[in-house]
């Protein structure tokens, strides 16, 4: 064989392996996003969190659940990881019922937005208004881009005191008591999906191999015109 020949064979094949990781990562990613869409679209409509907290937490625990005209309010304790670390959360989600009779941020730094979630109690007190990572930010906007929007609080402790939840215009969706403990109750504890219901929904191999098979297939087509060329190149050479 032509040292050429080897050479571009090499050549061929370290393409094709770029080609290929390029292509799982953008499908992945893409996949995933498309998933995630999905299934925020799925708790708008159906005002159910169920789903979006198995597919995005290690299991939960539901708390509360608060209705009014406006909104709904589905208040949980997840289990999450943090640096290979499980670490408890407090979500706070508030869906709308109908977007059009309330008023909402469409800018993430609307200041005119009083959208605020305060919890007081004698081992834990939080004020989105004046607390990192909430403080600077229009919460609502998240009804603008998500269809919903949730405060997400990293606990230590059992919760007993006032709740108090806003909305954009400051006025008063939530004022309540609230009991919680830190330990999960077992029964009451919904385990997060599995990886192959996580793949299972992402739908990654059989996108992938359709992709990948057709930008093979023109890298291929591609790769050998250009080995042709260079093959009549180098014959009129040594002529």
């Amino acid at each position: 064989m032509k040292k050429w020949v080897l050479y571009y064979l090499i050549i061929s094949l370290l393409f094709g392996a770029i080609i290929y990781l390029i292509t799982l990562f953008q499908v992945t990613q893409e996949q995933t996003n498309e998933a995630f869409n999905e299934i925020t679209k799925e708790l708008v409509e159906t005002q159910d969190v169920d789903t979006f907290l198995r597919y995005s937490t290690l299991g939960y625990e539901p708390i509360e659940r608060f209705e009014n005209d406006d909104y709904v309010v589905e208040i949980i304790q997840a289990l999450g990881s943090e640096n290979g670390q499980d670490i408890h959360q407090l979500v706070v989600f508030v869906i709308p019922i109908d977007l059009t009779r309330i008023q909402y941020a469409t800018d993430i730094n609307d200041s005119m937005d009083f959208s605020q979630l305060i919890l007081t109690s004698d081992t834990i007190n939080i004020n989105t208004k004046t607390d990192e990572p909430y403080k600077d930010y229009a919460l609502s906007v998240g009804f603008n881009t998500i269809g919903f929007y949730y405060y997400t609080l990293t606990i230590e402790d059992d919760f007993s005191g006032e709740i108090i939840l806003k909305d954009y215009d400051g006025q008063i969706i939530i004022d309540d008591i609230m009991t919680f403990n830190y330990e999960f109750n077992i029964i009451q504890f919904i385990q997060g999906m599995s990886e192959e219901e996580i793949e299972s929904r992402i739908s990654v191999d059989t996108v992938l191999n359709e992709t990948l098979m057709t930008r093979l297939l023109i890298f291929a087509a591609i790769d050998v015109i250009i080995a042709i060329i260079i093959s009549i190149i180098l014959r009129r050479r040594t002529i």
